[in-house]
């Protein structure tokens, strides 16, 4: 008889299925809780986003590296420039590109 179920094959069900279940309740729970601190982290960086001085650092951000590109780029044809690049990458802002550039620039 195939369709019966014995005492034995039922109590070994019982045992896995709830640990089976218990399995799945905790990654249930996991993965809600990480979900709920990813919203949250997302939740936080959008309204940070939303402050008026934090939009202004990002465009002032944005725009000094624009010109910075700009910079670097001319740097091998206009000494001033490579001068300026020079100073401000002796504070230690400028990055390693300029100083590869003025020497690849010199003979």
């Amino acid at each position: 008889m195939a369709g019966t179920i014995t005492e034995k094959n039922f109590q070994m069900a019982v045992r896995c299925g709830s640990v089976l279940l218990a399995i799945s309740v905790i990654a249930n729970l996991y993965a809600v809780l990480r979900y709920r601190e990813i919203y949250r982290d997302r939740v936080q960086a959008e309204l940070r986003l939303r402050d008026p001085r934090v939009q202004q650092l990002v465009l002032q951000e944005q725009a000094f590296e624009n010109v910075l590109r700009e910079f670097i780029s001319r740097a091998p044809t206009n000494p001033q420039i490579a001068e300026i690049l020079r100073r401000y990458q002796a504070i230690g802002g400028a990055p390693s590109v300029v100083t590869n550039q003025e020497q690849g620039s010199k003979p």
